[in-house]
């Protein structure tokens, strides 16, 4: 008799379960709920046809569920308060005084989202490796030796483009130089473009060629952001060869640079970016 008043004791604490919810502003109240309150619903019940479930109306709320969540509004500024632009002739008009107003430069776009301090290091025919004067691998090694850090914008890669198409070092290779002496700094690379040049070694398959590589690198450094900017390079952007922009072109390509800076690595972000493919 006394084994069977405690087995039946044990029951019904076993049959209680204790649920903890929330209650006006945060208090956690527990309440004792009896088992038979939680008993599955007689299945019979349940909606067992497609018309009964509303499968269309599923579907059609399934791109909504699973689409990916935009960045965070940042109010269009960026966590980068110094930028540093690495660049060929395509950047050595970038903070001229030939561009439609003062603050159409690069460096003023870069202040617009949130930079304090701006430099644009280009130089004409400038490759990462192997090109005339100071490489871009060189001219990141030199900045870093003397202490410069900040958020970098390598607009690279033209010139290369063109060096592997005739069978110079890789583009993972080139991109590899780079992106190994920036650790920990936050990094936007955006893509690079022609527009049926004379020399087809700087044509659109070479193009294309090394900006594949440069989405692939997003995958070994994790502070590399990629902007693509061939996808809104338009061809009456481009001067006679093809190459170089236009006065107006180099004006809209520093604001779609700046603005994918603050889209990559918004206010309050590190050296991660939120977005790894810009545009």
């Amino acid at each position: 008799m006394v084994t069977t008043l405690q087995h039946s004791r044990s029951v019904r604490r076993l049959a209680t379960r204790t649920v903890v919810g929330v209650v006006g502003a945060g208090a956690a109240v527990a309440l004792a709920v009896p088992a038979q309150s939680a008993a599955l619903p007689d299945l019979s019940s349940l909606p067992n046809s497609s018309a009964e479930l509303n499968l269309p109306d599923l579907i059609n709320r399934l791109p909504d569920l699973i689409a990916p969540k935009a960045p965070p509004a940042a109010n269009g500024k960026s966590s980068c308060t110094a930028v540093i632009q690495i660049g060929d002739s395509t950047s050595v008009n970038a903070d001229s005084a030939s561009l439609p107003g003062a603050d159409a430069t690069a460096g003023a776009q870069y202040r617009r989202v949130g930079a304090a301090t701006t430099t644009v290091d280009a130089l004409a025919g400038r490759a990462i490796v192997g090109g005339p004067g100071t490489d871009a691998a060189d001219a990141v090694a030199a900045r870093t030796a003397a202490g410069e850090r900040g958020c970098w914008v390598i607009a690279m890669g033209v010139n290369d483009a063109g060096a592997i198409a005739t069978g110079g070092e890789s583009a993972d290779q080139r991109i590899d130089r780079i992106m190994s002496k920036l650790t920990g700094q936050p990094v936007l690379w955006p893509t690079i473009a022609s527009s049926n040049p004379k020399d087809q070694a700087f044509g659109s398959t070479s193009m294309t060629a090394f900006n594949d590589a440069l989405k692939r690198a997003t995958t070994r450094y994790p502070n590399l952001a990629v902007y693509d900017w061939a996808a809104a390079a338009r061809p009456e952007m481009f001067a006679g060869d093809g190459i170089h922009y236009t006065a107006a072109a180099t004006a809209e390509r520093n604001k779609r640079f700046a603005d994918a800076l603050a889209t990559a690595y918004p206010a309050g972000s590190g050296s991660t970016p939120t977005v790894k493919l810009v545009g």
